[in-house]
């Protein structure tokens, strides 16, 4: 079992890394042409559908997440709980690497540094999100002689 959490690892380190080199390489592409404008009026078609897109994923990911948790069975065996877990993890982190990643786009497109405010905020919230053992241990609510295992 520890080598599905090790996979879980690989998996979120691969979403971070992804979202961090993409924001990376459109800021080196967008640096001389960057601007930071929030106002809805000049920066009109991308202004409000970036960020509500990025806090949409945001929610989403949250309640998704809980929402499959909270079904796990807690008499199921120790291999469905965990990969219910990672079912729950999975969905949970694509929708924040999405959102980042949107946000990325608006601001390749436009230059305006605005939308990497909610693209960040969705790569704090993927990179807090990292599976841990007792993160598991915890969501599933393994006892004793499961969390050994691990």
């Amino acid at each position: 079992m520890s080598t599905q959490l090790k996979t879980l690892q690989i998996i979120h380190l691969a979403l971070c890394g992804g979202v961090f080199l993409f924001a990376l390489v459109t800021i080196f592409l967008n640096r001389e042409m960057m601007f930071f404008d929030a106002n809805p009026a000049t920066t009109a078609p991308f202004n409000p559908i970036f960020p509500v897109v990025g806090l949409i994923t945001l929610s989403a990911s949250i309640f998704f997440f809980r929402n499959v948790i909270s079904k796990i069975d807690t008499s199921d065996a120790v291999g469905s709980k965990i990969s219910q877990y990672q079912t729950a993890f999975i969905i949970s982190a694509a929708l924040l690497e999405g959102g980042a990643l949107f946000n990325i786009v608006g601001f390749f497109l436009t230059h305006n540094a605005f939308f990497l405010l909610f693209a960040a905020v969705n790569f704090i919230f993927l990179v807090l999100k990292r599976p841990t053992k007792d993160k598991l241990i915890s969501a599933v609510q393994l006892q004793y002689p499961d969390t050994e295992a691990l």
